[in-house]
């Protein structure tokens, strides 16, 4: 297993554990529809690398695709600060809001790197973990 695989597994692993010993900071809210959090203590830097973690708590009950039901979801990303770019390393969705409740589906495959968009979502994550605002 590489040195980053351990990294990003035994973060993975932490996350397992809920959303109760974060402090999440309001990122962006659709009242409707979700809220999205960072997790400023969760930043883990190496020169233009950032780890960081975020959640996504839903107003409503949503579901896995294998129809588990779910109310919030605790990912963790990693940020290119200098390329402006964005993947997804892990997420877990939980059974209660807040990353609180059980974990009912997990991911740990990482995903492509993305450009981060202007005026998007990513885009406030990125200003967060990459201490742009």
């Amino acid at each position: 297993m590489t040195r980053s695989t351990q990294g990003a597994l035994s973060f993975f692993l932490a996350l397992a554990g809920g959303g109760a010993l974060a402090d999440w900071t309001t990122i962006s809210s659709d009242k409707d529809i979700y809220s999205a959090y960072a997790d400023r203590e969760s930043i883990r830097r190496q020169g233009e690398m950032v780890r960081m973690q975020g959640l996504y708590d839903f107003r409503r009950q949503d579901f896995t695709p294998d129809g588990k039901g779910l109310f919030s979801t605790v990912v963790l990303r990693e940020y290119d600060c200098g390329r402006r770019q964005v993947r997804l390393l892990s997420a877990i969705d939980f059974s209660g809001h807040m990353g609180e409740g059980a974990p009912v589906s997990t991911s740990e495959t990482p995903r492509r790197w993305e450009a981060v968009v202007a005026g998007g979502l990513d885009e406030l994550y990125w200003n967060v973990a990459c201490g742009r605002k």
